[in-house]
């Protein structure tokens, strides 16, 4: 896992006036929105006593604990201890630890890291969000998998007829053309082409003819964001699966989803669509479940020209170790000391076989 990155850890429209727990990198962190409508964010433990915040309540910007009553401001000062009396000094040590918090494309992104404001990776770009020629949807689901894996898994470009053969019947002929694969400090992506899949479902009522080809742009923002955007090769017609697969620990992740398409905005196709990305969800699950080692390793795999896409993504994970921006035990190369860190040291050449 690492650092110094933003996570998109819930939808906006779930963090309300009451606490709400989130779990991210192993920590317990606890969500509210306050009066001013803006979201706090700290971690999950009264600094009194340990009790959980979650169970607690919302007053005004602040948070009170549910075991003794203190109570928190939004940058995680404690203000009020109910069991002193009136005018007693509040302990300078009685804060709890809170993050930088943005909110975004209808989710809350938390910073978990040490870097300055300045220096932070970006929230990675969603355009088309809120432009009214997309129609938008969202889900969630959870992998028994190292989030690394599920990432890669959004990279692939040669899965598909193997284990989404609903739509990809092409087990006979599943080579797959090279393509170029473009990158940048915090992102890899690539444009590949492929046969079409079968027009079912939606595609059975938007696309009206057999087409030669149909392309997906595909790319991976650091750490955890994959970007899959299809393009039918008919009437412009596109959809966009932009989806935050959240590390709660080594061994589990949430993916928060949001869905965008360009044909049928109607809401009664939302289900078929919605059923499209949980159907593709469960025939990766059990592929993806079953990998191992369960993180995406840094070297020993076979990679290859069709593997390009994967092979940068694991790059820019080998940078960020040599940066000393892992956490957990989950990478097997140990990152550079504290007093190297930050220095531009050139990463090591990830190996393929």
């Amino acid at each position: 896992m690492l650092k110094n990155f933003w996570y998109a850890v819930e939808f906006s429209a779930a963090v309300t006036g009451s606490p709400t727990p989130v779990k991210l990198m192993g920590e317990s962190y606890v969500l509210y929105r306050g009066e001013d409508g803006r979201v706090a964010a700290m971690r999950d433990r009264c600094i009194h006593r340990g009790a959980s915040l979650t169970g607690g309540w919302v007053e005004g910007n602040c948070i009170r604990c549910p075991y003794h009553g203190w109570r928190y401001e939004a940058d995680g000062t404690c203000v009020h201890i109910p069991a002193d009396a009136p005018g007693t000094p509040i302990p300078k040590r009685a804060k709890v630890e809170t993050l930088a918090v943005e909110e975004r494309y209808g989710m809350v992104w938390l910073f978990v890291g040490d870097l300055p404001a300045e220096q932070r990776p970006p929230i990675p770009p969603l355009p088309e969000y809120g432009d009214p020629a997309w129609r938008m949807i969202t889900g969630e689901y959870t992998w028994n998998a190292h989030y690394t894996r599920v990432v890669e898994s959004g990279l692939d470009s040669s899965h598909a007829p193997f284990v989404h053969s609903v739509f990809f019947n092409l087990r006979d002929d599943a080579e797959v053309p090279p393509y170029e694969v473009q990158t940048d400090n915090w992102s890899a992506t690539a444009r590949t082409i492929s046969k079409p899949p079968k027009r079912a479902g939606l595609l059975k009522l938007i696309v009206k003819r057999d087409r030669p080809f149909s392309s997906a742009t595909l790319t991976a923002h650091m750490p955890n964001i994959n970007r899959i955007h299809l393009d039918f090769n008919f009437r412009g017609y596109q959809y966009i699966y932009f989806a935050s697969n959240i590390p709660v620990d080594e061994n589990t992740t949430l993916t928060k989803w949001i869905g965008l398409r360009n044909f049928l905005p109607q809401p009664w196709a939302d289900w078929n669509s919605r059923k499209n990305t949980n159907d593709t969800y469960l025939e990766d699950k059990a592929v993806i479940e079953s990998q191992v080692p369960r993180v995406v390793p840094l070297t020993g795999e076979i990679l290859l020209a069709s593997d390009s896409l994967q092979l940068a993504y694991r790059k820019l994970i080998r940078q960020c170790v040599e940066r000393g921006w892992a956490v957990g035990s989950d990478y097997g190369i140990p990152p550079v000391s504290a007093s190297t860190n930050g220095n531009g040291k050139a990463p090591v050449e990830v190996g393929v076989g």
